[in-house]
């Protein structure tokens, strides 16, 4: 069938409520209101958009999971004279799953006219218009086998092929005849990834050799970059084997999980048997797209337009979770971070919901001062600045002059800048937010999170982490578009961007902006080495093995080869440091798992999404030897 022969179709693109049915149930049933005065036959919403999906191990509590799959009989009331399909919860009470609570699928609900849609050829165990999810997915903050039985194990439990279930729903047309089409969810569309019977388990191909007209698939798909262009290459893929009308539902807004806040961009496609794009919503918010309009197709954003967005919309899921409208404190020190995470707060919330606070002590350069107080005045919020260095001259010598019978200890530079860290977060910012009724924010970038450039109970603290997911480069590359882009002006001080104040601490003497002195990173290389650790899984053996076959700047993605000559005048000194990289990633785990949801951002987070392990330092042989290969090379 043609794209022009189908029927109406209407694709929801839904802020889903993370844990509020009732909120998403009020809000589809108006979005079919719409969809039936706009001619629609028939209105797609995504995955799981009743309960939310992303919700942990809520999904063991048997008496949220009724009542979540109890909202499927208010959409089926609503679906008279028109047909709805949408994401929940369905409950199998005869049945167990595998963790000995009730068996629950995570399904397509079918609906039309008032009744679920039966298939009267389909094996017994799944109730009318219920069709599972076939494949799960278990790798990031994804658990569904954890909670969800698949199509798969229902099929090897019955002893029978999952082909037996593939049977399209059939719905009659307003114009005679009927309308065949098959469903999937999310994962479902990934299926190059899954095999069954030593074959890719491709659901659409069994659809459309049993006479579906179409296909919907259902997401719940997390925002990652460049995430909506693989996406369409592997339709396009699929659909070169076996084309048919194709259409993707996601949802946006944000869930979480605990310990990271993830993002939807939404991104809902329809695609021509061919893979074209025939219609596709805008992203980042609600829309109802109607297949048979004439809406032009908007164009994709770059990364730093869809980084913005994502952070915006993970700071306002804040809102949702506290049921209130929240206000933040942040601890402005005149540096990047600070301005950056200021800057987005203000655009996601608004300057009267957003508080600064600078506390200096006599580390801190009269420019730093000087940059909070003008980025403050700039986006209207309300400022004031809290000296700090009576409490931290206080707390700094009570600590030298304690002391335990065994002996004095040893009060270094890191204690005593510690020390400051803590008053600023622990004392008088978690003191004002408490007094006056505010959140704060973790400003760390991803950079300095990695390798514990922070202090715990100090910087280590508070609410959120909006920038925890990106590398000091990123940070950057978002201020500039800040102050180019979103407000058109300089908010942020020209003198952070251009490196003319470099990043710092400003906690030592050591750390002096006025005399070029900064942080003890090497930015630029360390965020594409860390990248590379972190969200490919590189060991340093391999980044060893690259330097040896010549294509280490290739894979690092980072090619400024005289700053590396600069920071690396030896190749011995190149391997310390890459060896110092490494230690400190493993030895910080401890901060990182006491740290701040981090919204997620790119394809690896600190959080449930990286599940990092306490384990001892251990050196595999292959990278003995080729230290020794890479430590032997002649010029």
């Amino acid at each position: 069938m043609s794209f022009d022969e189908l029927p109406a179709i209407a694709l929801v693109q839904m802020d889903v409520k993370l844990g509020r049915p009732d909120m998403n149930a009020a809000r589809m049933l108006e979005f079919i209101a719409q969809a039936r005065d706009g001619g629609a036959e028939l209105v797609v919403f995504s995955e799981m958009c009743l309960s939310g999906y992303l919700i942990g191990d809520l999904w063991e509590v048997d008496t949220l999971v009724e009542d979540f799959a109890g909202y499927s009989e208010m959409i089926r009331e609503a679906s008279q004279g028109l047909a709805v399909l949408f994401g929940n919860v369905v409950v199998d009470r005869e049945h167990i799953g595998e963790d000995g609570r009730l068996r629950k699928f995570n399904a397509v609900v079918v609906c039309n006219d008032g009744g679920y849609v039966a298939r009267p050829s389909l094996p017994v165990g799944l109730p009318d218009g219920v069709h599972p999810k076939t494949l799960h997915p278990n790798y990031r903050f994804f658990d569904d086998d954890r909670h969800f039985y698949s199509l798969r194990k229902l099929a090897d439990a019955q002893g029978r092929s999952v082909d037996d279930w593939l049977v399209p729903f059939e719905i009659p047309r307003r114009t005679g005849g009927t309308f065949r089409f098959g469903v999937q969810l999310c994962e479902d569309i990934w299926c190059q990834d899954y095999s069954y019977d030593e074959e890719i388990l491709d659901t659409l191909k069994i659809y459309q050799l049993r006479g579906a007209q179409a296909v919907f698939n259902l997401s719940a798909s997390p925002w990652t970059w460049q995430k909506s262009d693989k996406r369409n290459r592997v339709i396009r893929d699929i659909l070169g084997r076996s084309p048919l009308p194709f259409f993707y539902v996601n949802q946006v807004g944000a869930q979480n999980n605990g310990k990271n806040i993830i993002v939807f961009d939404g991104d809902t496609t329809a695609y021509a048997p061919d893979g074209q794009i025939m219609a596709r919503t805008k992203p980042w918010g609600e829309q109802l797209l109607l297949t048979c309009s004439a809406e032009p197709v908007p164009p994709p954003q770059t990364e730093i337009e869809a980084i913005y967005d994502a952070v915006l919309t993970g700071l306002r899921h804040l809102d949702h979770i506290r049921g209130s409208q929240n206000r933040f404190v942040v601890a402005v020190s005149g540096g990047i971070d600070s301005s950056v995470v200021a800057c987005l707060l203000v655009k996601a919330l608004g300057p009267e919901r957003v508080f600064a606070v600078n506390m200096p002590t006599r580390f801190n350069a009269a420019i730093t001062q000087d940059n909070a107080r003008h980025l403050c005045a700039m986006l209207g919020i309300d400022y004031l600045q809290v000296p700090i260095e009576a409490l931290y001259e206080q707390v700094a010598e009570t600590i030298k002059a304690t002391e335990f019978p065994s002996g004095p200890g040893n009060y270094t530079r890191l204690v005593d800048e510690n020390i400051q860290a803590r008053i600023r977060f622990a004392d008088v910012l978690s003191g004002l937010a408490a007094k006056y009724g505010l959140l704060f924010t973790n400003n760390g970038n991803k950079t300095e999170i990695a390798l514990g450039y922070a202090t715990l109970y100090g910087d280590v603290s508070g609410a959120v982490a909006p920038i925890g997911d990106l590398f000091k480069t990123q940070v950057f590359e978002l201020a500039r578009f800040l102050n180019e882009t979103i407000f058109e002006k300089e908010v942020i001080p020209e003198n952070l961007i251009n490196g003319e104040t470099v990043p710092s601490a400003e906690l030592s003497e050591a750390q002096d902006v006025t005399k070029g002195l900064g942080d003890p990173i090497k930015y630029g290389y360390h965020d594409a080495l860390l990248r590379q650790m972190i969200e490919y899984r590189q060991h340093p053996a391999d980044i060893l093995q690259w330097f040896l076959d010549g294509v280490l700047f290739d894979r690092l993605g980072w090619d400024d080869q005289a700053r590396f000559a600069e920071y690396f005048p030896t190749r011995a000194a190149w391997v310390d440091d890459l060896e110092w990289v490494e230690r400190q990633v493993q030895t910080n785990y401890f901060k990182r798992i006491q740290a701040p949801p981090i919204i997620v951002l790119s394809k690896r987070a600190f959080g449930f999404d990286l599940r990092e392990t306490q384990w001892p330092a251990y050196t595999p042989k292959v990278y003995v030897e080729r230290k020794k290969a890479v430590l032997e090379v002649t010029s």
